[in-house]
């Protein structure tokens, strides 16, 4: 039975990359939820065959649709399997992201929630251009607004097609070029990897403070976007970040990272497995999985 759930919709070349250094450390793995099975609410209940539902010791959040990671990271939770995802990120929007780093009181751009097209046109007067419009889906890729006529626009255009759900954004000031952004791939607190477009700005300053926003966020698996230059300041962040063609820092793959992380996890479980957890596999407490109805189900 499989110890790790890697929660995606399908295995991509990334998540294939994380099942086989997981195998190498000696950890079965298998994709999470099942397509065909559903998640507990509560208790743990097994079906009327006697057959326990199919949930892992640990989760490695890799999901790209983040209302299916959010709900199914929530059921982890109340059912106690701990996760490996990115905090705040994964299991919030970019709001709270926002909040979380200014809280902390980390640099970024001036910004602005706005909740209609005439709010987000009053920002864009405040905040000047070029500035970016980030939907508040992390998931979602931000639009660069250069000018005026291109700021009313996508906003209209959003507010006719969407209504109030894609007129709801935040507005941030600036529009980095890509050549401007690092993005590195925080792992347990620690910088593994860096888009190779950022190849010449990969200084400690801007690695700390990619290390320092995941710390912020909670997350243990994150990839955080840093505008370069003399006064650097986090940008984004993505949740499930693709990494496939990122360079390693440490000269181990981002998979190894990751499957380490998991490891040291996984070797403190055992002080914390609860009843009926057998295998890495939770499965239904025996007085509670004896009895259904007045009928053994299960000895």
């Amino acid at each position: 039975m499989a110890t790790v759930g890697v929660l995606c919709a399908r295995g991509r070349v990334e998540e294939k990359a994380l099942m086989a250094a997981l195998a190498e450390a000696g950890i079965v793995s298998a994709l999470f939820p099942p397509a065909d099975e559903p998640l507990p609410v509560g208790p743990l209940p097994v079906w009327p065959d006697g057959r326990p539902f199919p949930v892992p010791q640990l989760v490695v959040d890799r999901h790209p649709n983040r209302q299916i990671a959010r709900a199914v990271l929530s059921s982890c939770r109340a059912l106690g399997v701990p996760a490996l995802s990115a905090g705040t990120a994964g299991t919030g929007d970019r709001l709270d992201v926002a909040s979380a780093l200014a809280a902390a009181g980390l640099p970024r751009p001036v910004t602005a929630l706005c909740t209609s097209e005439a709010a987000a046109l009053e920002a864009v007067k405040v905040l000047g251009l070029p500035a970016t419009l980030l939907p508040l889906d992390l998931h979602a890729t931000g639009i660069a607004l250069v000018d005026v006529d291109t700021a009313e626009a996508v906003l209209e255009h959003r507010a006719v097609l969407g209504g109030a759900e894609r007129s709801l954004g935040l507005l941030q000031a600036g529009a980095p070029a890509p050549g401007h952004l690092l993005t590195a791939l925080v792992v347990d607190g620690r910088a593994v990897a860096v888009n190779k477009e950022a190849d010449g700005r990969i200084d400690a300053g801007n690695l700390l403070l990619a290390e320092e926003a995941a710390r912020a966020l909670g997350a243990d698996l994150v990839a955080v976007s840093i505008v370069t230059g003399s006064a650097p300041m986090v940008w984004d962040v993505q949740p499930v970040p693709e990494y496939r063609h990122m360079a390693a820092l440490g000269g181990v793959s981002v998979g190894h990272e990751i499957a380490r992380a998991v490891e040291q996890r996984l070797a403190v479980a055992p002080a914390t497995r609860r009843p009926g957890q057998a295998n890495g596999w939770l499965t239904m407490p025996v007085e509670l999985e004896r009895m259904r109805g007045g009928v053994v189900v299960s000895a």
